[in-house]
């Protein structure tokens, strides 16, 4: 019998997360199926539940006209289509698992929302409002020695109108408050102190 690939790679992210609790010091394994948690982890003091979500990668979503990379994690949501949610007591902490690196990060079952955007690392520093800021700063360096803003969007690769809108004063550049993925790196200190 052949087991769907969706189920492999949840179990693969599932044994991840226990090897990556056994490394950091801590007494992990696998739950019973049928349960709502994956994974227990013994901390010394108590007794944790983990739910593992699991990506292969990360994946192409559409913003505004530009398109962006991220890890896509639906979190609080399970069951066929998605229909069912878990409760506040059936889970501690959940796991994402990026099988493409094998990272892995936690958070607690009360900062989770429903589904969660996460920047990839690899990626850091070319999106869009990180490339926003960069720019700005290049624009108001090379401002300071031209004075023709047609010459520094030409030498920066920038439409004329981006370089006067960035050289106003009121200009501040837009950065969100968007995670990377090692955000949510946690220690064996983060597990003890739950």
């Amino acid at each position: 019998m052949r087991v769907s690939s969706e189920l492999q790679t949840g179990k693969a992210g599932e044994y991840l997360v226990c090897a990556d609790l056994i490394l950091k010091g801590l007494i992990a394994f696998p739950s019973e199926q049928g349960l709502p948690y994956d994974v227990l982890v013994d901390t010394g003091k108590k007794l944790l539940k983990v739910q593992v979500k699991t990506t292969e990668g990360v994946r192409t979503v559409q913003q505004r006209a530009k398109e962006t990379k991220c890890y896509i994690f639906n979190i609080k949501r399970h069951g066929k289509q998605n229909t069912k949610r878990y409760g506040m007591t059936e889970i501690d902490v959940f796991a994402l698992v990026c099988l493409d690196t094998r990272k892995i990060g936690y958070l607690m079952n009360e900062e989770t929302p429903d589904t969660i955007n996460i920047r990839a690392d690899h990626l850091k520093g070319t999106y869009y409002d990180e490339k926003g800021v960069i720019d700005y700063q290049k624009v108001v360096e090379l401002s300071k020695t031209i004075k023709s803003q047609s010459e520094i969007a030409r030498q920066l690769n920038l439409h004329v109108s981006q370089v006067n809108r960035m050289l106003k004063k009121e200009f501040k550049p837009f950065l969100t408050n968007a995670r990377y993925f090692s955000d949510f790196d946690k220690g064996k200190e983060w597990f003890m102190n739950l």
